[in-house]
C-alpha cells in the first residue's frame, strides 16, 4: 500500500495528548507498520525514543527493513515480521493505522485485502492486545472512519481506555468528516484536549495552512 494522507497526519500527530520534545516517550511501538511510515516519523519527532515496529506481510515487512536501514534512524527502529497478537513488549506510544474494512467486499489480491479489512486484526482484538503492552501513563493513537466512531468508542471504553484527544479530518470545508484520529490512554487525562477539525487539500490543491504546518518536517509543501 502506498504512504497516503492518514498515515502522514498521524505519524505528525501521535503522541501529543501525553508527550513533546522534553518528556518524549521511551519506547514506541507501530502495529501494522507496512512500509515503515510511521515507524519513521516517529523516530524523526522523538530522538531519544526506540521503535519498534510490527507487520505481519512478508513483503511489507522487507519493505520497512530497507527503508528503516536507509534512514538516519536505523540504530533505533527494529522491524518484527510477525503478528501484534501475543506480542510481550511494553510501550510508553503505541501507534496504529489499522485495515478498517468490516464486511467489505474484498479484491483479489491478497495483500491489498490484508492491509484493508480487518480479518486478521479486529478492533476488539486491537485494544485487547494494546492494553496488555501499553504503559499505565501512556498513549494510542490510531485513525479510524467517521462511520465506525461509535463503535471504536465503545470497544475502547469497553477495555478501559479513556479519550485523551480526537482530530477530525475532512477532504475540503464543504465535505464531511471522513477520518478521525483518536488518542486513548489507560489513565484519563486532566483534560480532554478540545476536538478539532483538519481540512485536507482546498480547492486549488494546496494543504490547508493546519495541515500543512503539521507536515512540513516531514513532505515537501
Amino acid at each position: 500500500m502506498k504512504v497516503g494522507t492518514d498515515a502522514l497526519i498521524l505519524g505528525s500527530w501521535a503522541g501529543a495528548a501525553r508527550f513533546s520534545e522534553t518528556h518524549s516517550p521511551a519506547r514506541i511501538l507501530d502495529i501494522g507498520s507496512g512500509s515503515g511510515i510511521l515507524a519513521l516519523m516517529l523516530a524523526q519527532r522523538f530522538p531519544q525514543a526506540r521503535v519498534d515496529a510490527v507487520e505481519l506481510e512478508p513483503d511489507a515487512a522487507a519493505q520497512a527493513v530497507q527503508n528503516a536501514l536507509e534512514s538516519p534512524f536505523s540504530d533505533r527502529i527494529t522491524i518484527h515480521e510477525r503478528a501484534f497478537q501475543g506480542w510481550e513488549g511494553s510501550a510508553d506510544l503505541v501507534v496504529c493505522n489499522p485495515p478498517f474494512f468490516h464486511n467489505h467486499p474484498k479484491s483479489t489480491d491478497r495483500k491489498r485485502n490484508l492491509a484493508r479489512h480487518d480479518d486478521t486484526l479486529p478492533l476488539t482484538a486491537l485494544f485487547r492486545s494494546v492494553k496488555g503492552c501499553l504503559s499505565e501513563e501512556g498513549e494510542f493513537a490510531l485513525v479510524f472512519p467517521e462511520d465506525r466512531a461509535e463503535e471504536l468508542r465503545e470497544v475502547a471504553q469497553g477495555r478501559g481506555f479513556h479519550c485523551l484527544a480526537c482530530i477530525q479530518l475532512r477532504a475540503t470545508p464543504e465535505h464531511e468528516v471522513i477520518r478521525s484520529l483518536w488518542s486513548w490512554g489507560l489513565q484519563p487525562a486532566e483534560e480532554l484536549k478540545q476536538v478539532w477539525e483538519v481540512e485536507g487539500e482546498t480547492g486549488q490543491g494546496a494543504w490547508s495552512p493546519r495541515l500543512a504546518a503539521m507536515l512540513g518536517p516531514f513532505v515537501s509543501l
